[in-house]
């Protein structure tokens, strides 16, 4: 059973109780993410995120880490291109203990001037450390390359120019612009009362007043074929990545596209992953991954292989996209991927926290919520047609993004710019 309200400042609270449970997760989800941010504020919704927990008015930093640790309860929050979302985990008695811990830091955060300093040295180590990772590199370019200009291009992170300029009145004033309730979810699962959950809520954020958002307006990809390079000398590898274009999150396609993920690079039995790692041995990572955002995404394809070998991976890597355009699935390939489909999904979802993430992702989006069993008669309703029909659009090489980091990579560059 999923309850869901809206207070009458426009904070909308979901609740989906859970049978034969112990436990409850709940996550306070905000639209403020780094497309919300302005070219002085980049990485400043992850910095938000950092700062929530070094403490608030009425906590410290300690303090809050034990009144979680007391109850047993686990406590995190993330950051993505279109939300932040602080979630918490504990047995279900302890639900508001973790709701007044919560409230305490998204409402109340101090925000020391200290405390500020010290964090914009570990924001920024985190940002030196994701452009030693050569495959947070490629991501990042990769997205920079399918979106151009669009605000989905920016890093999470933001750069450390921007960091190093973060003050308490930054902070505040970017919260005063998205920290409002009607651009607030809260999402709870497990075995909670949802009218009890209502109360808990109502009586922390109810008071807070509405206020006017600024609309977002984001989610044009370039819908060009572009192609480049990040050379390091310190690689051994050669890592591949790979955008074809697909669809948002908010589409009916990215039901179809699900099958065509799995069956080319989701799993050991996918193509990708026998045509080149088992078949040949010329790697041991490849596979795929769609990416979506509200309104727009992209396939993503990925491979790290030694760099004698680059091109030939690439080739296949292409050639299984060609394959797939020219040949289509079959109905039996269908069914198996449903079944995959089916099992991963309730396999994932058992836990509490994979249904608060699942409604906070729905709701985040404005899209009809979904119990566990509709989500199933989707994913069994997903017939040949409807994979056929997106294929041509997914293979369009004419809007194919590929980056790629290593000692060396103009060959590559120049094979996807010439071949």
């Amino acid at each position: 059973m999923i309850l869901d309200r809206t207070l009458d400042n426009g904070m909308r609270v979901i609740a989906e109780k859970l049978d034969n449970v112990r436990s409850a997760a709940i996550s306070i989800s905000v639209n403020a993410g780094t497309v919300d941010e302005r070219k002085d504020e980049a990485g400043i919704s992850h910095f938000i995120e950092h700062m929530v927990f070094k403490g608030t008015n009425k906590r410290s930093a300690l303090d809050i880490a034990r009144d979680m640790d007391a109850v047993g309860g686990s406590l995190n929050a993330g950051t993505s291109r279109e939300n932040t979302r602080f979630y918490a985990k504990v047995l279900d008695e302890h639900l508001p203990t973790a709701i007044d811990v919560l409230s305490d830091m998204v409402l109340n955060p101090k925000f020391d001037s200290n405390d500020i300093e010290l964090e914009k040295g570990v924001v920024c180590d985190e940002i030196l450390m994701s452009q030693d990772d050569p495959d947070d590199l490629v991501v990042q370019r990769i997205q920079e390359l399918y979106y151009g200009e669009d605000p989905l291009s920016r890093s999470v992170l933001g750069t450390s120019e921007a960091v190093r300029g973060f003050t308490e009145d930054n902070l505040r004033k970017y919260m005063e612009r998205r920290y409002a309730p009607n651009n607030m979810i809260v999402t709870c699962a497990g075995n909670v009362d949802p009218q009890r959950l209502m109360d808990e809520i109502g009586e922390r954020f109810g008071d807070l007043k509405p206020r006017d958002i600024e609309r977002r307006e984001y989610g044009s990809a370039r819908g060009e074929r572009q192609s480049a390079s990040i050379d390091r000398s310190d690689l051994e590898q050669t890592h591949i990545e790979l955008a074809y274009p697909s669809f948002g999150f908010n589409e009916e396609c990215r039901y179809p596209l699900m099958v065509i993920n799995s069956l080319l690079g989701g799993g050991m039995s996918s193509r990708l992953f026998q045509n080149i790692r088992e078949k040949r041995g010329l790697v041991y990572s490849v596979g795929s991954m769609p990416v979506s955002f509200f309104r727009s995404g992209y396939l993503g394809l990925f491979a790290s292989t030694a760099a004698k070998q680059a091109q030939t991976v690439l080739e296949l890597m292409l050639d299984e996209m060609r394959k797939l355009k020219q040949d289509g699935i079959t109905q039996r390939e269908l069914d198996f991927t449903r079944e995959q489909l089916k099992g991963n999904f309730i396999i994932w979802n058992e836990g509490t926290s994979a249904h608060a993430s699942m409604l906070a992702k729905y709701a985040c989006a404005g899209m009809p919520l979904m119990t566990e069993d509709e989500m199933l008669s989707r994913l069994d309703s997903i017939d040949l047609e409807s994979v056929l029909r997106i294929i041509p659009h997914v293979c369009d090489e004419d809007k194919l993004c590929s980056v790629f980091a290593g000692k060396d990579c103009s060959a590559l560059v120049e094979f996807m710019t010439n071949g």
